[in-house]
């Protein structure tokens, strides 16, 4: 006869809650052995003053810094210089950017020195020549290293405003620490053809789509959270990156074995002047998966290009067609349009978006006129 409280949650429910994780990838400078080995001393280096710096250096390296300097074999003028670029990189505005500081470290197409000790190592791959309209680079990630981090939660609804005041916080009180995880494994990176996914973006019918799925996005975003406009904008470029990647997953786990938990996606997508169009794929668990070179030998050229094909074959047919091509299926709350379990959802854990997002016809273009 009393009515029930939606606050209640059921032990073990899905929605509990949601983590919600800051994550990046250990990458040059930050990853090489000279900076492990200033990690010591980082601290009081950063908080002298900038005029007083050289003079520090130059006092430490009589004590504490001179084992570093023997080893790198530098002398206390030269370290000071390094430990200046690295502050100056930390300090300048790009820096707050890590995905921006992740894509143009993948767009370098500079191969990483073979070095045991490294914690990232790339090897460029040649474009196979029928995926050059549409795929400018790959990339495989031989070695890299994840730091994940939690740093908050909600409940019943998936988090929306990453910086909102709805994120719960894990302690009563301010700590200068997080609960955080490392994960050790190997991956494939892709950038998209810019010039063709721009032809591609302004054309009619990905724009209505994804239209039409910011405006179900904006109207749950304003029932939430107010007038404030959402930080994630649906655009065709996030619905077709997005959705490749869910493909692309998908296919791996056929071609060399590894579970849909084992993978994961980290999208680099962005509409500004210097707008990013590119994906990672790689192992997110800690355990060997991560070690056995078979996710990232499917970078080379033969293997990707019939691995693509493959993927995107296997999307142009769903078992639940017709209703999922028309968006039938998708839940209202998933803010996706041609999408289920039969064709692309992953694992939630593999997904940077929860699920959501996503539209199998960016791939594969209207069903009644496809492309």
């Amino acid at each position: 006869e009393h009515a029930v409280d939606k606050r209640i949650l059921q032990r073990g429910a899905s929605n509990l809650y949601f983590p919600i994780f800051e994550s990046a990838l250990s990458i040059p400078p930050w990853s090489d052995s000279l900076q492990e080995a200033l990690g010591i001393y980082w601290d009081s280096l950063v908080n002298v003053d900038q005029a007083q710096r050289a003079d520090y250096v130059k006092l430490l390296a009589h004590g504490e810094l001179g084992p570093v300097l023997q080893e790198f074999h530098l002398t206390p003028d030269e370290l000071s210089k390094q430990i200046e670029n690295r502050i100056s990189l930390f300090s300048g505005d790009a820096i707050l950017d890590i995905r921006q500081e992740e894509y143009r470290q993948f767009l370098s197409g500079i191969d990483t020195p073979k070095d045991d000790a490294r914690e990232f190592e790339i090897r460029n791959v040649d474009v196979p020549n029928n995926l050059h309209h549409y795929i400018s680079r790959i990339v495989k990630v031989v070695r890299l290293r994840e730091v994940r981090a939690i740093r908050g939660f909600t409940r019943i609804n998936q988090p929306g405003d990453l910086s909102g005041s709805n994120i719960s916080r894990l302690s009563a009180g301010n700590l200068d620490w997080l609960p955080a995880i490392e994960v050790r494994g190997e991956g494939i990176f892709l950038a998209f053809n810019m010039e063709s996914l721009i032809a591609w973006e302004t054309t009619d019918y990905p724009t209505e789509r994804s239209s039409e799925i910011n405006k179900r996005w904006f109207e749950e975003w304003k029932r939430r959270f107010g007038d404030s406009a959402p930080d994630t904008v649906i655009t065709p470029r996030l619905l077709l990156i997005h959705t490749f990647a869910h493909a692309l997953m998908r296919q791996l786990t056929l071609e060399c074995g590894y579970s849909t938990a084992a993978l994961r996606e980290r999208l680099y997508v962005s509409d500004k002047d210097t707008g990013m169009a590119g994906l990672l794929l790689y192992t997110a668990t800690s355990d060997s998966d991560g070690t056995l070179g078979g996710l990232q030998r499917q970078g080379n050229s033969l293997r990707i290009s019939r691995l693509i094909l493959a993927a995107i074959k296997a999307m142009e047919w769903c078992s639940s067609d017709p209703l999922c091509i028309q968006g039938v299926l998708s839940s209202y709350e998933s803010h996706s349009y041609a999408a289920c379990h039969a064709c692309v959802l992953a694992p939630e854990t593999a997904c940077e978006f929860h699920n959501r997002f996503l539209d199998r016809s960016s791939l594969i273009g209207d069903p009644i006129k496809p492309e």
